[in-house]
């Protein structure tokens, strides 16, 4: 699907119907096409700087390939003479979301557990596929030395260990309709989320599930 581009200033209900395009003309119609379609409450940032285009032809008109958009970051605008695709331009672009972002207030070393304290928090447009590495550390421990000023994110964090070595742990078991819920002990520290190893205590033989949130093992995971 194709729509007509409308780009000017004060009223955007006339269609372009010019030799020349001008560079902030079309990035200023290329941007409302967006927000038309992501909303007010996003940032879009191009990747490349916008140029005039120059078309030799009087009854040209510019339109958006709204199908291409759907599917691609990037504006697709095609000139168009009776019907005739005269030139095609594609101006690439990233979304970005105002969220709130935690920062270390000061240097914290590898493996510490991180605290409300140690945070400082900041409004921050961050792209859109990226938002969920941005998370609220406290609780969390630090996989690496954090430095003042530096972001948490679920790559510098990770959750406090759900159970330690040693600790006796619910081991469950399911065999179609049938669950079978016993004790163990764990092998070895773990997330929820991770696998990890246990004994059960009347048997020499080593299971591996995987933790759930509540601490208990799931078999066969």
């Amino acid at each position: 699907m194709k729509s007509i581009l409308v780009i000017l200033i004060i009223s955007m209900s006339m269609q372009i119907n010019a030799a020349t395009f001008s560079a902030d003309r079309i990035e200023e119609a290329c941007r409302t096409f967006l927000i038309q379609k992501y909303g007010n409450d996003y940032q879009i940032d191009f990747l490349s700087k916008f140029t005039d285009i120059n078309i030799g032809d009087d009854e040209v008109k510019a339109v958006f390939d709204e199908q291409y958009t759907a599917y691609n970051n990037g504006v697709k605008l095609e000139f168009v003479s009776n019907d005739k695709v005269l030139k095609s331009q594609t101006f690439h672009y990233i979304v970005k979301k105002e969220i709130n972002v935690f920062k270390s207030k000061s240097f914290i070393p590898d493996n510490t557990t991180i605290t409300s304290g140690m945070l400082v928090k900041s409004s921050e447009f961050v792209e859109l596929e990226k938002l969920e590495d941005y998370i609220n550390p406290v609780g969390r421990v630090s996989t690496k030395s954090i430095y003042q000023g530096e972001s948490f994110t679920s790559f510098n964090t990770l959750p406090d260990v759900t159970v330690k070595r040693g600790e006796e742990i619910v081991v469950i078991a399911t065999n179609g309709a049938v669950t079978i819920r016993g004790l163990g002990t764990a092998l070895q520290d773990g997330r929820a989320g991770e696998s990890i190893k246990v004994k059960r205590d009347n048997s020499k033989k080593i299971l591996t599930g995987k933790l759930n949130e509540s601490g208990e093992l799931i078999l066969g995971e």
